[in-house]
């Protein structure tokens, strides 16, 4: 059913098409977070990595990574 997607399509991002269009920065030197993130998130529970540290440091280039 089409509901189910509302709050995604509400605060979600669509990541992939910001990388097709140039509009993410580059991330480099992070593969091992990321596919320790993509990881987690592709548990059945426990399915919520926390990016953790200073202002500065990546995680939010990890996260769009």
């Amino acid at each position: 059913p089409e509901g189910k997607y509302e709050a995604l399509d509400k605060y979600g991002k669509d990541l992939t098409a910001m990388a097709r269009e140039g509009k993410l920065d580059p991330v480099i030197g992070r593969d091992d977070e990321i596919r320790r993130c993509i990881q987690i998130l592709s548990r059945r529970t426990k399915n919520n990595p926390v990016l953790i540290g200073e202002p500065g440091v990546g995680k939010t280039a990890i996260s769009e990574g």
